[in-house]
């Protein structure tokens, strides 16, 4: 009964040890240079993020929402804000000739919460954060884009975080 008790342990060391040496044994062959150093560091490190040399990465907590272009009169981008993803960022670049107007509004409580306009053959950022600093209510959202009754000539996208450091 002992002999298959120490068998099980042993067998998963040998699979353990051999998924690490596996790995190193083909990047042995290539051009990247693997060091002890940032191996070692990244393993000390919080395990949230990640070290390389100097520099240390934390994973964003970023979903991208919508990504638009329009040629067209009265166009909808619409888009979900999840929960706990309340902070949006809004990137809009406008190519016509005409001055466009959006609005984002909740559609599931009919909450208007902005109106911009960004004038002909410019460009607009929008941070949630400078007029909500606690993020928005999650749930389902349109932008309406007007231009006066001329087409609407638009490159949008929105990007939506968990705090405001996501999204920059």
């Amino acid at each position: 009964m002992k002999k298959k008790h120490f068998i099980v342990p042993a067998l998963a060391l040998g699979l353990i040890g051999g998924a690490i040496a596996v790995p190193n044994a083909i990047l042995a062959d290539s051009d990247v240079a693997v060091t002890d150093s940032a191996t070692s560091t990244a393993v000390t490190q919080d395990a949230g993020k990640t070290t390389t040399g100097d520099h240390v990465v934390t994973p964003q907590r970023a979903r991208d929402v919508f990504d638009d272009t329009f040629d067209r009169k009265d166009p909808v981008s619409r888009f979900v804000l999840d929960p706990g993803y309340g902070h949006l960022k809004i990137s809009a670049k406008n190519t016509g000739d005409s001055t466009i107007t959006f609005s984002v509004v909740h559609t599931d409580s009919n909450k208007l919460y902005v109106t911009k306009t960004i004038g002909a053959h410019s460009s607009l950022n929008w941070d949630s954060l400078n007029s909500f600093s606690s993020g928005l209510r999650s749930g389902n959202y349109e932008i309406q884009w007007r231009a006066g009754g001329d087409i609407v000539h638009v490159s949008a996208y929105g990007v939506s975080g968990q705090y405001p450091s996501d999204i920059q």
